[in-house]
């Protein structure tokens, strides 16, 4: 077992006994969705909690359905590899539960697979409960220690965490979540899970038809020449707004993940060409500081004409954005999935570029005698400095002596593309009076 698996804890029982709601009390966000109707959560969903200067990985899990439908049997399937793999096992039990016949199987697959050494049984929703009171027919579901917890109310949880420092995690060795993390995300159908599992080698999301089949955000490491990332496949972003709740808030969470993300996969089906919600995905990209990186997938069932036709619109739907990076494949088949190597090792390059801050100020204090932005407000901005303040992505302080034309801020940006080598990342600019 690898460093990566010793700290992984996963949450396993029935649909409706806490888990989630345990899950985002314990890392004090809303990593996974909550709803009342079982298989709410349809994947495993990973994050990560720092305790001590230890890192835990949390994936909470589908609850273990009886009967269950095409999406949750096809994770269950794989449920024998979850369990071999992590480092901890909590079995999360609705303490005032009577579904016995459930509680049974769940019980039988960690005996069948020989994992009870590693599970904590977790009694929930003990808020109005006292251990005295536990009924008998579940003494056969404790696995060495048990631990009464209210996810919800938050009661038992401290002790709970203090279990999972004890028998798993590893020492902190840098942020798992953001300077490395890639985002695919894109429209219901266009193929993001498809291609997430091209990258995986393996069926790790569930794949269909039906919109909105990924709800969850999922989490894997994947090595691109040697470099390792966190990529992410997210629930798809509608054209529409949702009129579901959970669809929606899944929706709400993929656009969140842009905020902790490095670069971004914009999943195209190009049969469906670019449309307005794929500009605001490349938008709501830019605005986080996140690089996007347009993928046209499909582009195997377009004829020459279409592919003549995408690329002739291509032009004028991203003329404000000439600086993207595009990428033509098929998820399917895997055709084109080696160009993301050497675009990912060039987008990383320029991430990591950082310029002397006598070359910037000299290049632009030139510039700024030859092109000066036009008054603003009767005031003609001088050039005090700029520097660079950090990397991954980019970014600049401009401190000036008064405000400048909004045009003068993408001119700014051009000519630090241009000059200095940031040709299609993101760049985050702050200008200073």
């Amino acid at each position: 077992m690898n460093e990566n698996k010793k700290n992984e804890v996963i949450l396993i029982g029935l649909p409706n006994s806490g888990k989630s709601t345990l899950i985002n009390t314990l890392t004090n966000k809303k990593n996974s969705i909550i709803g009342s109707e079982p298989n709410t959560t349809r994947d495993k969903i990973s994050t990560v909690v720092e305790i001590n200067n230890k890192q835990i990985t949390l994936s909470d899990l589908p609850g273990f359905d009886e009967n269950p439908d095409n999406f949750n049997k096809a994770f269950q399937d794989n449920f024998q590899h979850l369990l071999e793999d992590a480092g901890r096992v909590l079995f999360v039990i609705d303490v005032n539960s009577k579904n016995f016949t459930g509680l049974d199987k769940i019980n039988n697959l960690l005996q069948i697979n020989n994992v009870e050494d590693k599970v904590t049984t977790v009694f929930n929703k003990c808020e109005n409960f006292n251990d005295y009171d536990l009924d008998k027919r579940m003494f056969k579901y404790i696995y060495g220690r048990e631990i009464y917890i209210s996810g919800f109310h938050k009661i038992g949880t401290d002790e709970l965490l203090d279990d999972l420092i004890k028998y798993s995690g590893v020492k902190k060795s840098g942020d798992l979540n953001s300077k490395n993390a890639i985002s695919i995300i894109g429209k219901p159908n266009s193929g993001k899970s498809t291609l997430f599992n091209a990258f995986l080698e393996k069926e790790r999301s569930i794949v269909s038809d039906i919109p909105g089949t990924t709800r969850d955000s999922i989490i894997e490491e994947v090595i691109f020449d040697d470099k390792v990332f966190n990529i992410l496949d997210t629930a798809g972003v509608p054209r529409k707004k949702q009129k579901d709740q959970i669809d929606r808030y899944a929706s709400d969470l993929s656009i969140k993940t842009l905020n902790h993300s490095l670069i971004s996969f914009i999943v195209v089906d190009s049969t469906q060409g670019i449309n307005f919600e794929d500009m605001r995905l490349i938008n709501e990209s830019i605005e986080n500081f996140c690089t996007p990186i347009l993928v046209l997938n499909k582009w195997d069932l377009l004829n020459e004409e279409d592919k003549l036709n995408i690329n002739s619109n291509l032009k004028t739907q991203l003329k404000k954005f000439s600086w993207l990076n595009v990428i033509r494949i098929s998820a399917l088949t895997t055709k084109g999935l080696n160009k993301f190597s050497k675009t990912l090792n060039e987008v990383n390059s320029q991430l990591n570029n950082r310029i002397d801050t006598s070359d910037l100020n000299l290049y632009f204090r030139e510039l700024w005698v030859a092109k000066p932005p036009h008054p603003f407000r009767g005031k003609r901005a001088k050039l005090k400095y700029v520097t660079q303040y950090d990397i991954s992505p980019p970014s600049f302080s401009f401190n000036l002596s008064s405000r400048i034309p909004k045009n003068y801020y993408s001119f700014i940006e051009n000519k630090l593309r241009e000059e200095f080598g940031f040709k299609n990342v993101s760049l985050k600019i702050k200008y200073k009076t």
